[in-house]
């Protein structure tokens, strides 16, 4: 079929990068090759997303959850032919979302090309299903004669104007290894997750799927085709953006991989190589998507093209990210808002995508505040010299660059201040007074210090301390009449909906205090109102004597941070209780407990077994735990509230797909605004996470990366 008109060069791009999927090609390792039945017809359709790597739909070469089998062609499954150049190049599938079913017995592969077919039903159900996000990965093994690659976007799924898809087929002239592409016009139809719908004119030939949706007015993949409507007219494919679900556990034996991060590496290298292929030294002289995407419309004096080529480029080579949540806060602040998204930043790529069409007039100010952030925050976490490198090298582009900006945007970059991750108030014991009257009791006496912390791992002294001690009623009052001004600043930058969290460090002796529930001026006037801190915003507890353990206990701080990551990582947090008092969670239990465990306790955590726990928890590193301030003591034994307590508790936890990054916002969510949930009362949450680790003696001032 004819290219259309329009946008001829991606056209041609996108059927370049576009190759067939099949039989693979006569073993030379004695292997037993099954011929397919149907000679000519091709199963479906991929292409190439970096040097050696072919994205596809994994039904068309895996079967899985509700889909037809595509057996295998070889005894181990994996054998398929990458049809290219009128060659047939030996392929295997490498990664798969979702793995296949075990394999099954009989001598036939898939008959012929068939395309998954959908109703508006199935457009409008979750995306987000145990099937996956039906994506594969072919790694070439053998050479190509021409590398080439697909320009993947970087945006999350969202509305584009004119698009096309593109399958592969085989030839009609039947001559072996032979094959044509086939293009097509579609317009954008909608989006549910990671689904695309698109509408098309003509309706799209068995075969297509596995081949890549083109936005034309931005120059980029934009999906993987996936299906057609039964009733013609359209189809659905998956979102680029569905790769960030990719994984070492979607890795199949036998096959190349891509490491532990196969997601951020595979982005790494086709950034990598779209960037060699438009350096002067590197390239063949031949037309690119870089190319492509220049000759399209844009505003002058923007965020342009070779911006994003040279951006994304050094960005794949920085240190990853810690969280996902680290990636969307640096985003948040480079926009001063925060962004919504369907599906969630893995890489500082994604972060950079979630920018597009947020900017405006200043969307080259906004992405540059963004590179600076990211700059700051490398600097800041990564100890490798390299790294740190690489960060400055980043930065000063980024201000070469930010040349081109107005004077008021020139200024904000250079004095570029994220907006607060967190408000820290910190309880600590203050030294010892030398002397005191006869016949007064000493009363431990302490002093507080309120800080703003940053993504970028920057703690900022909010107000100067007092430096003399109080007892602890004292210096509360004290520490939460400054604590007001604070919280007002802070909240003012960010959305309404969107408070800053307050997280409160106090000392293993006070771990009764019901933090959320202390009253606070609820603004700066003093004949304000009070109410419960823990109904404007979260409120968490930390430990401040961890930052002393950790300078002397490295085996404590690797503990620390290998939980944390097991509760990012789980699907379904475990509550770790013990088996009843007086019984305490003895040390064995708490160091052999899976790194998803979350230590919940209703007794008493001021004595008995319910101190004892708590201190041995926090000790061996938990990041996570739940108790009660006016829990039980050891002699009264569970009743009724302990029920209620460890009924709500479980209820908050056992969510499978929350990550604990939404625990404390779903904790002030229920306390905010839900009835009939008595078990909240005197709830406590501890929540000290390593990614943020508490401000050493002195808290310098933030400055750009050395």
């Amino acid at each position: 079929m004819a290219t259309p008109p329009d946008r001829g060069e991606l056209w041609q791009l996108t059927e370049e990068a576009t190759v067939g999927l099949g039989a693979p090609p006569p073993s030379d390792d004695g292997l037993p090759i099954v011929a397919q039945r149907g000679s000519r017809a091709l199963w479906g359709s991929g292409f190439l997303v970096a040097p050696g790597w072919v994205l596809t739909c994994a039904h068309v070469l895996v079967d899985g959850p509700g889909r037809r089998a595509r057996r295998a062609v070889r005894p181990d499954g994996t054998d398929v032919g990458v049809y290219v150049d009128g060659r047939v190049l030996r392929g295997r599938v490498a990664y798969s979302m979702p793995l296949p079913r075990a394999a099954r017995s009989g001598p036939h592969g898939p008959d012929s090309a068939t395309d998954l077919l959908v109703s508006e039903a199935d457009m409008a159900a979750p995306a987000t299903d145990r099937s996956g996000p039906d994506l594969a990965l072919v790694a070439l093994l053998d050479p190509m004669d021409r590398e080439r690659c697909a320009w993947l976007t970087d945006r999350p799924p969202g509305e584009f104007g004119s698009g096309g898809i593109v399958g592969r087929f085989a030839h009609p002239s039947g001559v072996p290894g032979h094959s044509e592409p086939e293009s097509l016009s579609c317009g954008y139809g909608g989006t549910t997750g990671t689904r695309i719908k698109f509408e098309l004119r003509a309706d799209m030939r068995p075969g297509t799927s596995g081949g890549p949706l083109v936005d034309l007015e931005r120059g980029e993949i934009v999906g993987v085709v996936k299906a057609r409507f039964r009733e013609g007219g359209s189809g659905i494919a998956v979102a680029v953006s569905g790769l960030r679900a990719l994984t070492a556990a979607a890795h199949l034996d036998g096959a190349p991989d891509l490491g532990p991060d196969p997601y951020e590496e595979l982005m790494r290298r086709h950034d990598d190589w779209h960037w060699h292929r438009q350096h002067p030294e590197h390239g063949n002289g031949e037309p690119t998507w870089v190319d492509a995407q220049r000759a399209l419309p844009r505003r002058r004096g923007s965020w342009g093209v070779l911006d994003r080529l040279e951006a994304l480029h050094q960005l794949g080579a920085m240190p990853p990210p810690s969280t996902s949540a680290t990636v969307r806060e640096l985003a948040a602040e480079a926009l001063d808002r925060t962004v919504a998204h369907s599906v969630a930043p893995v890489g500082w790529r994604d972060g950079l995508g979630m920018l597009h069409g947020f900017g405006g007039e200043g969307d080259l100010a906004v992405h540059l505040s963004y590179l600076v952030l990211v700059a700051k925050w490398i600097s800041k976490h990564s100890a490798e010299p390299e790294a740190a490198a690489r960060a400055r090298e980043l930065y000063e582009s980024v201000m070469k660059r930010g040349h081109a900006l107005d004077a008021k945007q020139r200024g904000q970059l250079g004095t570029l201040r994220p907006r607060p991750r967190a408000v820290l108030l910190e309880f600590d014991h203050a030294p010892s007074t030398p002397y005191f009257d006869e016949g007064e009791e000493e009363v431990q006496q302490y002093v507080w210090s309120l800080y703003k912390g940053y993504e970028d791992g920057r703690w900022e002294l909010a107000r100067t301390p007092p430096t003399d001690g109080q007892p602890f009623a004292q210096a509360r009052e004290s520490a939460l009449d400054a604590l007001v001004g604070v919280l007002e600043a802070a909240d003012a930058t960010r959305a309404d909906d969107d408070p800053v969290p307050l997280e409160v460090a106090l000392p293993g002796t006070e771990f009764a205090a019901a933090v959320a529930e202390w009253e606070i001026r609820e603004d700066a006037r003093p004949s304000a109102p009070h109410s419960p801190m823990g109904i404007d915003r979260p409120v968490m507890l930390r430990d401040i004597e961890r930052r002393a353990q950790l300078v002397d206990a490295a085996d404590v701080a690797e503990q620390w941070r290998a939980r944390w990551r097991g509760l990012h990582r789980a699907e379904r947090l475990r509550l770790l209780r013990p088996a009843g008092p007086p019984a305490p969670l003895r040390r064995a239990q708490l160091k052999s407990a899976p790194h998803d465990s979350v230590p919940v306790l209703c007794q008493r955590v001021t004595a008995g077994s319910g101190h004892v726990a708590v201190q041995r928890a926090v000790g061996l590193g938990y990041p996570v735990a739940l108790w009660r301030a006016d829990g039980h003591g050891d002699e009264d034994g569970c009743g009724d509230a302990c029920d209620g307590f460890h009924e709500g508790v479980t209820t908050l936890l056992d969510r499978p797909g929350e990550s604990v990054r939404t625990l404390p916002g779903r904790l002030w969510k229920l306390r905010s605004g839900a009835s009939g949930t008595d078990w909240l009362r005197g709830l406590i949450l501890f929540y000290d996470s390593p990614d943020h680790p508490l401000p050493t003696a002195s808290a310098r001032p933030f400055e750009p990366p050395p």
